[in-house]
């Protein structure tokens, strides 16, 4: 909305150039063309294909590569891209110019370009027309497109059925030797790795370490108080179960013990007579025989009865036990042998249970391989199966060839004209000439150095504006026809502009700054400054401030007349040229708080008088009589 009502500021604002420009483009580009427009008739047909895709090629194309759905329909969406490629074919179009039934004087790629075809999106369909001046023509052109592309597409399809007979009769031994060789490879790896079922031999293999740990921790179990009561059996006997059984065995022995006793009585007397004749008595010597020879006795019995191995060397060390001895001793004995059982089972347990834990851990990566092997060995079943499928339908469809093209419908005779070129030149003639009037009236507007708004003053001249005067005779509201509406309209809003203006004037005296002269001047000849210094000293004046107004455009004096030709006895000429006495200046006070020194008779030498000493020496004289003193310079 903004920019529309830039525009309509802008045309207003430059509308001389615009209309200018606007009727010159609208004559020519609009007027001129549109009484030379002829009508033209647009002819259009339509060829509607199957939603299914039944290019084998493609299908066989899609199976090999386990194309999705979505990727169906863009397959279906390239091949009527390449049909749209084949149609507007610069061959194509010379096989449609020798099926007309006149001749065509236009050349290949004119005619490419005059035929419109189009695919509307998510669509199955291809719209052809054709624009001429002759209804009959566009519509024989429009046919002529239409039969020739149904006899291609049909010589295509027979052509590519040929050929993907013979590509399927090629890759189907292929697809069942590369499939047999992936079926021997899975029975490999099955065979190599001992495989059956690996999620139900994981799950087994699970279960069976569990069984076994638990099976453990019962051995240790039983096996730490097995070897509680066997060191509680220890004890009691201070031997082992091995020595304690031997001696047992040698007290139930009759014979033995007999033996065992006559060797202790022995050696007894042996001990009696070394202490009575020494040791090489004859005596002594005896003794030692006898020992001897019973010793080898109790030798030879042990042989027999297998405890040799078990007789201790020293006879006296033999335990003699009671009954009920006895019996802890084979109580101790058969408690060592169980320990030496649990600890067997324990090592046997351990060692099976890292044989799983090891076959546990290689399972994941076997699974990983075996179904990697199994979706290779499905995809090249599922290949195969498609590549049969697809030959049958092959071998079918030689014979009976479908087509690709669902139904198609002729163009008829356009009866009335479809693009109303009359109107349509009107249209661009008046859209160029709003457009080209526009422009014309920016870029003149965007070379204009003039400076338009209070803006461009900020901009360049980098200083903040103090006050706003309207036009006086253009302000609407107020209607005023005076030079000094401060004056004579003192209710009025550009009076209110005026005391705006010097409000701010006023704020700027300060006692470390004091504001005493304000010199008036203008960029060009009139622009109103003397109105400006007149009414700003009246507003001033009126403010409680004493006021002198000096006229220095010597040149063009304009007070006099601003106010109605006052009569003054002195002026500012006749001050500077004569060189007299301020003292004996005589100043006209035109209201209260309001003084007016005139410039006189119009000068050449306006410059040099302003610059003088004299009125230099004025302004600082005028300095301590008057509150602010303005000056209406050239």
């Amino acid at each position: 909305m903004d920019e529309l009502l830039i525009y309509v500021k802008l045309t207003q604002k430059r509308w001389l150039y615009a209309s200018l420009v606007f009727v010159v483009i609208f004559y020519f580009l609009g007027y001129e063309r549109s009484k030379k427009a002829i009508p033209l008739y647009r002819a259009t047909g339509t060829i509607i294909f199957e939603q299914k895709n039944d290019n084998i090629p493609e299908e066989v194309a899609l199976t090999e590569q386990n194309q999705n759905q979505n990727q169906n329909q863009n397959q279906n969406q390239n091949q009527l891209n390449n049909n749209l490629a084949l149609i507007k074919s610069e061959s194509f179009a010379e096989k449609v110019k020798l099926d007309l039934p006149f001749p065509l004087e236009i050349d290949n790629k004119k005619l490419v370009e005059n035929l419109v075809a189009v695919n509307p999106p998510n669509s199955d369909v291809i719209h052809l027309s054709f624009t001429d001046e002759d209804p009959k023509k566009a519509a024989d052109i429009v046919n002529a497109w239409i039969r020739n592309y149904l006899e291609i597409e049909k010589d295509q399809r027979v052509s590519q059925t040929r050929e993907l007979t013979k590509f399927l009769e090629k890759q189907i031994p292929e697809t069942e030797k590369s499939l047999e060789l992936t079926a021997e490879k899975l029975k490999d790896f099955k065979q190599k790795n001992n495989i059956v079922d690996i999620s139900t031999e994981a799950t087994s293999s699970i279960s069976n370490i569990n069984q076994m740990e638990r099976q453990i921790a019962d051995l240790e179990v039983e096996l730490v108080s097995q070897k509680s009561r066997r060191d509680s059996l220890k004890q009691i006997f201070q031997v082992d179960s091995k020595s304690a059984i031997t001696s047992s065995f040698v007290n139930e022995s009759p014979l033995i013990n007999s033996i065992i006793q006559q060797i202790q009585e022995i050696q007894t007397k042996i001990e009696q007579e070394k202490l009575r004749f020494g040791d090489q008595h004859p005596q002594v010597i005896s003794l030692q025989q006898q020992k001897i020879a019973l010793e080898e006795q109790l030798k030879n019995y042990a042989q027999n009865t297998n405890i040799q191995g078990n007789l201790p060397k020293d006879l006296n060390s033999i335990y003699q036990p009671g009954t009920t001895q006895s019996n802890l001793l084979i109580e101790y004995d058969a408690t060592e042998k169980k320990i030496e059982s649990l600890e067997t089972q324990l090592k046997s347990l351990k060692e099976l249970i890292a044989v799983y834990k090891k076959r546990v851990e290689i399972l994941p990566q076997l699974d990983v391989e075996y179904q990697k092997l199994q979706r290779e060995l499905k995809a090249k079943n599922d290949v195969l199966e498609n590549l049969t499928k697809n030959y049958q339908d092959a071998q079918i469809a030689i014979n009976n060839t479908k087509e690709n093209i669902r139904s198609t419908e002729l163009a008829s005779i356009p009866k009335e004209p479809t693009i109303d070129s009359k109107f349509l030149y009107l249209i661009q003639g008046f859209s160029g000439g709003i457009l080209a009037g526009y422009l014309v009236a920016y870029f003149i507007d965007k070379f204009d150095i003039n400076i338009k708004n209070s803006e461009e003053i900020k901009y360049y001249f980098k200083q903040p504006i103090w006050g706003k005067i309207p036009d006086f005779y253009r302000h609407k509201k107020d209607q005023i026809s005076t030079n000094l509406p401060t004056r004579d309209n003192p209710s009025s809003a550009i009076t209110e502009n005026f005391r705006a203006l010097c409000a701010k004037i006023k704020l700027m005296k300060t006692e470390e700054q004091p504001l005493q002269v304000i010199t008036i001047s203008s960029a060009v000849a009139e622009e109103g400054k003397s109105i400006i210094a007149a009414n700003t000293a009246i507003a001033l004046s009126e403010l409680d401030v004493k006021v002198l107004l000096i006229e220095a455009n010597l040149r063009k004096p304009a007070q006099n007349k601003i106010w109605n030709y006052i009569e003054t006895t002195s002026n500012l000429c006749d001050l500077l040229q004569t060189k007299s006495k301020l003292s004996e200046l005589t100043i006209t006070s035109v209201m209260p708080n309001l003084d007016i020194l005139l410039a006189g008779k119009s000068q050449s030498n306006s410059v040099v008088l302003i610059g003088s000493s004299q009125m230099l020496h004025l302004i600082e004289e005028m300095k301590s009589k008057y509150d602010l003193i303005i000056i209406d310079a050239p």
